[in-house]
């Protein structure tokens, strides 16, 4: 609801503007300084300073109107500052979404990196088994088993230096080199699995989150838009109307002059 008016009119402040000075040189700071006193001042006991006769009442009906109308737009204008500070909240929080997930793109990224070595050094010894498996027993050194942290290699190097070791030993070796080659190809297929699902759930996490955030950005300026627009039009209706009101009461005054001189 609008605010009563209690305030007096203070006749002496407003005699010192020059109301075509501010006109000419769209002083917009010294309305903002006045717009709160001619909002809000009381004009129903205010009489001509010249005859003391009350003011014509259809005067006051259109200062009264205009009063109303800055007293709206001045709410107007709360709400417009109000509804783009909660959308530039909302632009900030979809930023800082945008840099969550960025952030844990980067994160992903460090590991699929890790996952790659990781498979990289699979494969690395997965090849390495399977030149020692075709080579035989007698290709392991205690120099290349280290090396390769291969303790079951150096236990079978010692199968197979040791003067028993019959060719029973030597097929059981083989059987079980090639079950640990298999064990290696299973568990890099494994790795290959996990950094491929890795890659495409990080994949979707980084377009879903970016998709969401460009999706709050664009909604944020269509409701703007869509919110400037109508109070654009309220305000040319409000103007409009104030307009319309202006020319019939200074149409009603020129004719009761007119009939008051005749």
């Amino acid at each position: 609801c609008f605010q009563p008016r209690q305030s007096g009119v203070d006749w002496h402040r407003f005699s010192a503007i020059n109301m075509e000075r501010v006109a000419q040189e769209v002083d917009v700071a010294m309305l903002q300084e006045h717009i709160a006193a001619v909002t809000f001042c009381n004009l129903a006991g205010e009489r001509c300073p010249h005859c003391r006769q009350p003011a014509d009442p259809i005067l006051l009906t259109v200062l009264r109107m205009a009063q109303l109308s800055t007293e709206y737009l001045l709410h107007c204008q709360e709400r417009l500052g109000t509804s783009l500070a909660q959308l530039a909240q909302n632009l900030q929080g979809a930023r800082a979404e945008l840099a969550c997930t960025q952030q844990l793109a980067v994160e992903q990224a460090a590991q699929l990196q890790r996952a790659k070595e990781e498979s990289r050094r699979w494969k690395k010894l997965l090849a390495t088994q399977q030149l020692l498996l075709q080579a035989g027993p007698n290709a392991y050194c205690k120099a290349t088993a280290m090396s390769l942290g291969l303790a079951g290699a150096m236990r079978k190097h010692s199968a197979s230096v040791s003067p028993d070791f019959t060719g029973r030993q030597k097929t059981k070796a083989l059987e079980q080199m090639e079950d640990e080659v298999k064990e290696l190809k299973a568990k890099l297929q494994e790795v290959q699995q996990q950094l491929e699902a890795g890659r495409e759930a990080g994949k979707l996490c980084r377009e879903q989150e970016t998709e969401r955030a460009r999706q709050q950005e664009k909604e944020g300026r269509k409701d703007l838009e869509r919110w400037k627009e109508e109070e654009t039009m309220k305000l040319c209706e409000e103007i409009d109307g104030l307009r319309q009101l202006f020319l019939v009461s200074f149409k009603d005054m020129a004719s009761r002059n007119s009939a008051m001189e005749g």
